[in-house]
């Protein structure tokens, strides 16, 4: 087989990928042991199929000692897989009541303390190496709370997911955690939906596990199919994304109709962590409504989940009435692609055959799709702003950010950028859903008066996801937005920072980092009420 991707054809990489071939994507060859250790995700499906019923006994265990709640503490690939479970399976009976916490900010983190008492919750920490930043730092706060509740008993309320000899695993082990899952560890975290980290907070929900595990092992099938690659979902949505990125469409807009409302999130991150490399890559856009069809751009795609067909439709082209205004943009030249998926158990085979076509894609473009070389840049930027804040026990935020709460400098950042740009909000505040509505409009408003693409994220979240793509893609403006510092922020254990510190102190980390790079980014103090500020963004045009 040739190892050079431009000499690959589609059939040529297909099968490559599932001889687990790391040469494929033209990556420098002391990489390729990494790449070649990353296709765990290929059958992971399979391998998990024997776990399904301890994982039903460690639901009906939790429910009959009375608790009612889980609390995942993760981030990235930790996380969005279950929170798309949570957010698409709702109210089922003999189910705990999920909270995803992914955010650091000491609103967020008071507001999950303050509604789950450890007597009645369950903890799941999920962290493949165990010593992310926050994960870490819940797994600390948690703990702390539960000694004080529960005394010795403490780590009945705790279940670790986790790689085998992780600093987590020690943890578990030290502080006798009620079970710790050792996740296959040729599984990258934005691969791992299949694995323990998406199956464990699934059986806590009591999603139907064989049922996803069929939709998973149906794609699988479809995705080996050789003979008649438009027959392969995962190779035509792949080959989709491929050309139309090397002929300058390098905009993924995503629809996800319900169930599957929630699943742009973690295609997102796969999209955006998985091929924002080299200065190029395709930017995925979710989470904006559908709109009219000047709005999209000769740079633009569209995939959408079509709820209409059954998965084993696979990838299709041509309008049919899923909704008219997807008709409308690809009437009007903007190509479009439909994913078959019916019902909400479907979420198996979709979580499949995008992590089919990524790699797809990643072959096609030249890119490897399992590393991650930019996100470090921020976790280390980050460090070194708490170490230099540690000596004086407080942390220095600039005196003048880039700008007040206000449209002026936005608009001067913006007409600075390069033709096929795009803007990212970054939300450096504690998520609910008034900041949504508040992030929406602001979103809308500088789409229409720019017409870029504008993307949206909850910070230090999207580090986790799309925060590859803002350092190693194609540019873009990355527009902060930072609140007050909370006067009395509630302390970390075990560290001399709170979490008030350490959110601001990723905001910095993330600018320096970006700037490091040349990459614009600009500051807003939102002070303390986030959707007043934008409130007033938006009222000064």
């Amino acid at each position: 087989m040739p190892s050079l991707t431009a000499s690959l054809t589609l059939h040529d990489v297909v099968a490559a990928i599932w001889a687990r071939d790391p040469s494929i994507y033209g990556a420098p060859t002391d990489l390729e042991p990494l790449l070649a250790d990353r296709y765990g995700w290929l059958d992971v499906a399979t391998r998990m199929r024997p776990q399904v019923q301890s994982l039903a006994t460690l639901r009906h265990s939790l429910v009959r000692e009375g608790r009612t709640r889980a609390v995942l503490l993760g981030m990235g690939g930790s996380s969005l897989a279950a929170d798309v479970m949570r957010d698409t399976f709702r109210s089922r009976a003999g189910a705990l009541a999920l909270t995803v916490l992914d955010s650091t900010h000491p609103s967020a983190v008071e507001a999950v303390a303050a509604t789950h008492p450890p007597a009645t919750t369950t903890y799941v920490v999920a962290s493949k190496s165990g010593t992310t930043t926050e994960p870490r730092c819940f797994q600390q706060r948690f703990w702390h709370d539960a000694v004080a509740s529960e005394g010795e008993r403490a780590g009945d309320g705790f279940i670790a997911i986790t790689d085998p000899g992780s600093h987590l695993a020690t943890i578990a082990a030290t502080d006798g955690y009620r079970r710790t899952f050792l996740n296959p560890p040729d599984i990258g975290g934005r691969y791992s939906a299949l694995s323990f980290f998406g199956l464990v907070p699934a059986a806590l929900i009591n999603v139907e596990l064989n049922g996803l595990l069929d939709g998973a092992e149906a794609a699988m099938v479809r995705c080996r199919n050789f003979s008649d690659l438009d027959a392969n979902p995962g190779a035509r949505l792949g080959e989709f994304l491929a050309s139309h990125a090397r002929a300058g469409r390098d905009k993924l807009v995503l629809h996800c109709p319900a169930p599957f409302g929630a699943l742009g999130t973690w295609i997102e991150q796969l999209i955006a962590e998985s091929l924002g490399k080299g200065g190029r890559g395709i930017l995925p856009i979710e989470g904006d409504p559908l709109g009219d069809p000047g709005r999209y751009g000769p740079d633009c795609i569209v995939v959408a989940i079509d709820v209409r067909h059954d998965r084993e439709d696979g990838a299709m082209d041509g309008a049919g009435g899923l909704d008219p205004r997807l008709d409308a943009i690809e009437a009007a030249g903007t190509p479009v692609l439909r994913l078959a998926a019916r019902r909400a158990i479907d979420l198996g085979w979709l979580f499949f055959t995008w992590q089919f076509a990524t790699a797809v894609a990643a072959a096609r473009l030249g890119l490897e799709p399992f590393n991650q070389p930019d996100v470090e840049r921020a976790k280390v930027e980050t460090r070194r702003v708490l170490a230099g804040a540690q000596a004086s026990g407080k942390l220095a935020l600039p005196d003048d950010p880039d700008g007040p709460a206000g449209s002026a400098s936005i608009a001067m950042a913006i007409d600075a950028l390069a033709p096929g740009s795009y803007v990212a909000l970054q939300a450096y505040v504690a998520p609910d859903v008034a900041t949504d509505d508040a992030l929406a409009r602001l979103r809308a408003r500088i789409r229409a008066r720019t017409t870029r693409p504008v993307t949206t994220g909850y910070g230090p979240r999207f580090l986790h996801s799309t925060g590859q793509l803002h350092k190693g893609g194609m540019p873009g403006l990355c527009i902060q937005l930072v609140d007050q510092p909370v006067e009395r922020e509630p302390r970390v254990p075990g560290e001399w920072f709170g979490f008030g510190t350490l959110v601001a102190a990723q905001a910095l980390g993330d600018a320096e980092a970006l700037r490091a790079l040349g990459r614009p980014v600009i500051r807003i103090d939102v002070g303390t009420t986030v959707v007043d500020a934008i409130d007033r963004i938006l009222a000064e045009g």
